[in-house]
């Protein structure tokens, strides 16, 4: 197998890095079974999926102990960056390639134990050993696929009844349908990037979850609703989170496996505004 981290690869039959032994650990089960009140044996209650470890036994491929050191050196620079480890809440990719295809699980890097000075580390083979704790039980495509909606201009023109204040004579843009596709076998979060001029922008599913935002977005705005990053981002970088609905839940804005047929809509006068609708089909295993 191959493994990519923050832009470093190792693993394969080559060097710099190979691994010489991986162990993906089972994820923990968190259960809330209880006694049976008067009785022998145990209610079931519901089983929650934990975190993971993944470990690695990892060797360097070189000619002699600079090149095992700098090869080393490049994972562990990775694998310790302050900018995840010091950041509550913050889950990062670890892509894996097996059988000709690449996919992701998200997680932070834990222990990181390097090459000592001995004859092997000498001679250009350190060895050195690894974990990354899996947060998250679903297994990723690396590739995004996505869908752009369109939307139907709004008309203008006469009081629509009933009438609620503040009145207005813009009338809705009619929603726009788009089919998307979860090829996995579990079910994916959707990432949901909304471009203006709109009003109240909406996606909303059969199922009945909808994510929207309130307030207006000007023609050069975006705003990015992803709920595997837990955020919600204008395009300068700002968080936005305010801007969601009440209705809107982060955590269940999920695709099933197979088709599902989404709905755009909000209010546009020119009919420009658009909402990229991305997703990673997802799997419950490598």
């Amino acid at each position: 197998m191959m493994f990519k981290y923050r832009g470093v690869e190792f693993g394969g039959g080559v060097g710099p890095l190979i691994v010489t032994g991986f162990v993906p650990g089972a994820a923990e089960i968190r259960g809330d079974d209880v006694p049976r009140p008067n009785g022998d044996g145990t209610i079931a209650g519901r089983d929650f999926l934990g975190s993971s470890t993944w470990a690695f036994d990892l060797s360097t491929i070189g000619d002699d102990l600079a090149e095992a050191l700098a090869a080393a050196g490049a994972l562990e620079s990775a694998w310790k960056d302050p900018t995840v480890r010091l950041a509550p809440s913050v889950i990062v990719p670890l892509s894996y390639e097996i059988a000709g295809r690449w996919r992701r699980v998200y997680g932070r890097p834990g222990a990181f134990t390097g090459i000592d000075g001995g004859i092997h580390a000498v001679q250009g083979a350190g060895q050195l050993v690894c974990d990354f704790k899996v947060h998250d039980y679903r297994h990723y495509d690396d590739a995004e696929t996505s869908v752009v909606l369109t939307i139907v201009p709004a008309t203008t023109g006469g009081l629509m009844a009933p009438l609620v204040a503040p009145l207005s004579t813009v009338r809705s843009s009619a929603p726009r349908a788009g089919r998307v596709t979860n090829t996995g076998d579990t079910a994916t979060p959707l990432k949901v990037t909304f471009k203006g001029p709109i009003i109240d922008p909406w996606v909303r599913s059969p199922s009945g979850w909808e994510v929207a935002l309130t307030g207006t977005l000007a023609y050069d705005v975006t705003v990015t609703v992803d709920p595997l990053a837990g955020k919600v981002t204008r395009n300068d970088g700002a968080s936005v989170a305010g801007m969601l609905t009440r209705k809107t839940r982060l955590s269940g804005t999920l695709l099933p496996s197979g088709s599902t047929d989404l709905t755009f809509g909000g209010t546009d006068l020119t009919g420009t505004a658009t909402a990229t609708l991305a997703w990673r089909n997802a799997y419950s295993s490598i």
